[in-house]
């Protein structure tokens, strides 16, 4: 007793000297915490080592955050919040604050998005998991999760569906934790993540629909005060955005849902035809998962299937989860605009499926199977992230759709549209330099600016962050022309122009010229 008695005391006693009690966490938990601090410190190697022009969407959506950042330092609150519609402003107010803090450039952005994204996709992940099959599922969901080779990619730009599928992750553990809305302030709590999801992205509602309806179907007509508090809460977070922006988000709908020129581009195939239905399923197989994980997660959603079949459920949330999963893929597949990307917020039913049944697996076959799926992880991050290690690719490349049907992605040491990081090509600080020299406007040949290293929005933002101008009236005013206005070419360096004022990762060079159309011919400045 009094050696109990002692120990007790010189806990307590260290407690009161260092002032800090860690909580009485599972183990798993911290691997978690572990795992997803080192996705952020990995996000930041990258960032501080990449000197790539954003591509497409993400100079885009870095430029709706640089907007929403400037309307926020002049006061311009309303602005703000409307600064890039049609698409919600949750994502652009965090990059926002990443400026605020870093500065304006696309590091500073880019990691807020880590450090408050994949921190939320992470508890997500885990809680769910460990609800739905205990704390050791919990952790290789997020092990799955953030080695997903999609996740890795979105994490290194500035895009919204990781973001999306954060929320979505918290906002079904909101409604699996209201325990089938009976307890009305997790309800309530639950809203929230819903609204603030919502607020990310107006497909969230495709991926939290289904664990909704289940929830509120086994809760019964009794739990209407729970159901009340999470409709109104979300309402009241989210509602009011998308009545200001009411016009713009019903244009926005009509594309997605009731547009079916877009088939006529290759967007997406013919609602009820074979191709369109296994849309998503090549486009989890060949990017978002590649092989391997999508074999992990394949098998936990027939081991689930089967648990119905044999009316033994394999978790008190297999309904849940698993009607979650389909409505999630059907809504998607329903949609006339595909992209691969649009898949990434289920990502967490995905992992907490695709796990489960690894929990259930004896001792020993646990460990191993769960070291594979670290290494497996690893090697995601290695070959997605940094570039490392080969190409296992089964089948040929098709051209009919970006999903690549008839192939199978083993492993990969790029990404869907960026991989490694790049060093050299250093484009901003070429438009620093042009700035410091005196330049003032920047243009290009509009006929480059498809390109996928040259893009037009990553151009476009870059230019900003520069404090450099882009015209947006073509063609330029003459009047406008001369030494303030310098005029950008991206060719092949084997273009007879002299030395390219920097080459891209491609091999690509990237000349100057001043005056505009005067000075087309002088290919040859290049500032110092």
């Amino acid at each position: 007793m009094a050696s109990s008695t002692e120990s007790v005391r010189r806990v307590d006693l260290r407690q009161r000297a260092t002032g800090i009690a860690l909580p009485s966490w599972p183990a798993a938990a911290w691997a978690s915490i572990a795992t997803a601090a080192l996705f952020v410190v990995a996000s930041c190697w990258w960032l501080a080592h990449d000197e790539s022009i954003p591509v497409f969407d993400a100079g885009m959506h870095l430029g709706y955050a640089i907007g929403v950042y400037e309307r926020l330092s002049s006061g311009h609150v309303l602005r703000a919040l409307t600064e890039s519609a049609p698409y919600p402003p949750l994502t652009y107010l965090v990059g926002a604050v990443g400026i605020a803090v870093g500065g304006v450039g696309v590091a500073p952005a880019v990691l807020a998005l880590n450090v408050v994204f994949v921190s939320l996709l992470a508890l997500g992940c885990y809680k769910v998991g460990r609800m739905a099959f205990g704390p050791t599922a919990g952790l290789l969901a997020v092990l799955f999760a953030l080695g997903s080779p999609l996740v890795i990619e979105e994490f290194h730009e500035f895009m919204v569906d990781a973001p999306e599928a954060a929320m979505v992750a918290i906002a079904v553990w909101g409604l699996l934790s209201s325990e089938r809305f009976s307890r009305v302030g997790v309800s309530a709590l639950a809203g929230a993540a819903v609204g603030l999801g919502m607020l990310t992205k107006e497909t969230l509602v495709f991926f939290v629909a289904g664990v909704a309806l289940v929830t509120a179907v086994r809760g019964g007509v009794r739990a209407w005060r729970g159901m009340a508090a999470f409709a109104a809460v979300a309402l009241a977070i989210a509602g009011p955005w998308y009545v200001y922006e009411y016009s713009a988000i019903h244009a926005l709908a009509h594309e997605a849902l009731g547009a079916p020129s877009f088939q006529s581009l290759g967007i997406a195939p013919p609602r009820m035809s074979s191709a369109n239905l296994e849309w998503y399923v090549w486009s989890l197989l060949n990017w978002q998962l590649f092989a391997p994980l999508f074999a992990v997660a394949a098998i936990g959603f027939i081991w689930t299937l089967a648990g119905f079949a044999r009316r033994r459920p394999v978790s008190a949330f297999a309904a849940e989860l698993a009607l979650g999963a389909f409505v999630s893929w059907a809504c998607l597949t329903e949609t006339y605009v595909h992209d691969t990307r649009y898949g990434i917020p289920m990502t967490m039913y995905a992992a907490v499926l695709g796990v489960g049944w690894i929990s259930r697996l004896p001792r020993r076959a646990l460990t191993a199977v769960a070291c594979a799926l670290a290494v497996l992880a690893a090697a995601n991050t290695l070959g997605v992230g940094f570039g490392v290690g080969p190409n296992v690719l089964v089948g040929p490349s098709s051209e009919a759709y970006e999903q690549q049907p008839g192939r199978m992605t083993l492993l990969a040491n790029y990404g869907y549209w960026i991989g490694a990081p790049s060093r050299d090509g250093d484009l901003l600080g070429l438009l620093r330099a042009l700035r410091h020299s005196g330049v003032r406007d920047v243009g290009w040949n509009s006929a480059q600016e498809l390109e996928a290293d040259f893009s037009y929005q990553g151009i476009t933002v870059l230019a900003q962050i520069a404090g450099l101008r882009v015209p947006t009236q073509k063609p330029v005013e003459e009047a406008r022309l001369g030494h303030s206005y310098a005029v950008l070419r991206h060719d092949i360096t084997e273009a007879n122009l002299g030395n390219p004022c920097i080459v891209l990762q491609d091999g690509t060079g990237v000349w100057v010229a001043l005056g505009g159309s005067r000075g087309l011919e002088a290919w040859s400045y290049c500032p110092r």
